[in-house]
């Protein structure tokens, strides 16, 4: 894989999506290359699949990183926030997001800009109308409530991908604002969002849907609108980066129902 260099990001968003299916005899071979910090908190995780999830992630993001700033990847420093997120102490302009649900792991990377990724698996949920009302604003509320049952579950997931994306860019948890800000459910590309405490939202910010598999949804929040998403489908042999082809994923933006089993 040809490195790029730093200066792409500033005009790009990067987007690495990878499987822990296809990662799982590779995990190995991984754990070593995570910090002190960061194996500890692997061997802390009760379950194989979180620790397994974690561990991609990790590894995945120290690959992306050190893809775009030409860097070793186990030479990378990574300090943590108050609320645990990694971040690069000694360059702020770089700025990234992970997220993993199921069977995908995400990093989000750019420069310039702050990022949010937020990836969710779309599972029947029979309490959704009660869900919606603790995290949907009055104006995201009604427009749920008048969808076709079959267009709530994909309208639900959409919305909440969005919300956590946003709120992750801004460095806030999700109890920060949740009914504060209306999105768009709609399965469009782009889409907008509103804050009731930021009236500049709307014209600063820029949602954009993923192409994950059909069971999933996934969403980027970005505050530079001029940024071009390149998104990409990779797996780790060992620990090499190995780019996929994108054959065999659909758009987590179609207008299907949930008539079909979830993968996840």
């Amino acid at each position: 894989m040809k490195p790029h260099r730093r200066e792409h990001l500033a005009g790009h968003i990067i987007v690495w999506i990878a499987q822990v299916s296809k990662a799982q005899d590779s995990l190995i071979f991984l754990e070593p290359y995570l910090d002190v910090r960061d194996r500890e908190r692997a061997a802390r995780f009760r379950f194989s699949e979180d620790r397994a999830r974690f561990v991609l992630g990790r590894r995945l993001l120290r690959k992306c990183l050190g893809h775009y700033l030409q860097q070793t990847p186990e030479t990378i420093e990574l300090a943590y926030t108050d609320r645990g997120r990694p971040i690069l102490p000694h360059d702020e302009t770089v700025q990234f997001s992970i997220s993993h649900t199921h069977d995908l792991v995400a990093i989000a990377l750019t420069s310039g800009a702050r990022v949010g990724i937020d990836l969710e698996c779309v599972q029947p949920h029979g309490n959704l109308p009660e869900l919606a009302k603790r995290i949907f604003s009055e104006e995201d509320l009604q427009t749920f409530q008048a969808l076709p049952g079959r267009d709530a579950p994909a309208a639900f997931f959409r919305a909440w991908t969005r919300k956590e994306a946003y709120l992750k860019a801004r460095g806030e948890g999700i109890a920060e604002g949740l009914r504060q800000i209306s999105v768009s459910l709609g399965p469009e590309e782009t889409g907008s969002v509103k804050d009731a405490r930021d009236e500049s939202a709307a014209q600063t910010w820029r949602l954009l849907a993923l192409p994950v598999p059909a069971d999933y949804m996934g969403s980027l929040a970005c505050d530079r609108v001029d940024k071009q998403l390149e998104c990409a489908f990779v797996h780790l042999d060992k620990s090499e980066v190995i780019w996929d082809s994108l054959s065999g994923f659909r758009p987590s933006n179609n207008k299907r129902g949930t008539g079909m089993e979830p993968a996840c």
